[in-house]
């Protein structure tokens, strides 16, 4: 099982989906996702920009909810090991990871 953590004790806050920018979801993991856990966001100064919780967000979606609780971490904090993954029985900080591949882009 893989899943994203957060790397302190912050709470989530409610975020509305339209302030969120996220590539569109697989439908076929869409309907067996656990929506009570929240999802994970990158806060960029016109918005959030999804790192966990892309198919959470469409389940909810589908159900007629189109906000929810997400984990915000800034650029900074992603980049200096806030998020991790939970891969196999290894934890694997993602800012180490993939920090190169953060960059403002264009909420469409």
């Amino acid at each position: 099982m893989t899943y994203k953590i957060v790397n302190d004790s912050r709470k989530p806050i409610l975020i509305k989906h339209s302030e969120i920018c996220s590539p569109p979801p697989n439908e076929i993991f869409i309907d067996d996702v656990d929506t009570s856990y929240p999802g994970i966001v990158i806060k960029y100064e016109n918005g959030y920009l999804i790192e966990d919780g892309v198919h959470r967000m469409a389940k909810l979606q589908k159900q007629g909810i189109f906000e929810s609780l997400f984990y915000v971490v800034s650029i900074e904090e992603y980049k200096n090991g806030m998020v991790s993954m939970k891969y196999r029985e290894t934890f694997i900080t993602l800012g180490a990871w993939n920090h190169n591949f953060l960059s403002p882009r264009l909420h469409k």
